[in-house]
């Protein structure tokens, strides 16, 4: 039971040790409380079963993702389309879009999240619109390219 109930009946009983009980009681509460419930390094510990989607936890979006390296000096595909789209982006949005491309991320706000946005469902909204923009310009472009010029036989 503790030291607290070696003083029950005495003065010292009602001070000291009701001290002590909530002590230990603070103490047991600490020891029982899970890891996952459990702060360090001031941030939060969270377990990798922490669901993020449909069928989707936290331990795919880690195991699966890209390293940072990966992000930053990815190499650019070969088709120079893709490259042009590439490089009109930002490096932020072109680290969601590459995150996206990774086998293991299913949506937008996964790969923002996984190229480290602040908020990743308007970061990977912004670059998927901006992505189909940009992809509708190179079909115009393309589509352009091959009709004849004024002139030309």
């Amino acid at each position: 039971m503790g030291d607290w109930a070696e003083h029950r009946g005495t003065e010292v009983y009602v001070h000291g040790s009701i001290a002590d009980l909530r002590a230990q009681a603070r103490t047991i509460h600490q020891q029982l409380r899970p890891l996952w419930r459990r702060r360090a390094g001031g941030s939060r510990v969270v377990l990798l079963d922490t669901p993020l989607g449909h069928e989707v936890t936290l331990y795919d979006l880690v195991a699966g993702s890209p390293t940072p390296p990966e992000l930053a000096l990815g190499a650019l595909p070969d088709d120079p389309r893709l490259t042009a789209v590439l490089n009109a982006l930002t490096p932020a949005e072109r680290r969601v879009a590459l995150a996206w491309a990774h086998p293991a991320v299913a949506t937008w706000a996964e790969a923002a999240l996984a190229a480290g946005a602040a908020d990743p469902v308007k970061a990977g909204e912004r670059v998927r619109r901006k992505l189909k923009r940009l992809g509708q310009q190179q079909v115009v472009r393309a589509q352009a390219a091959r009709l004849p010029r004024d002139g030309a036989q």
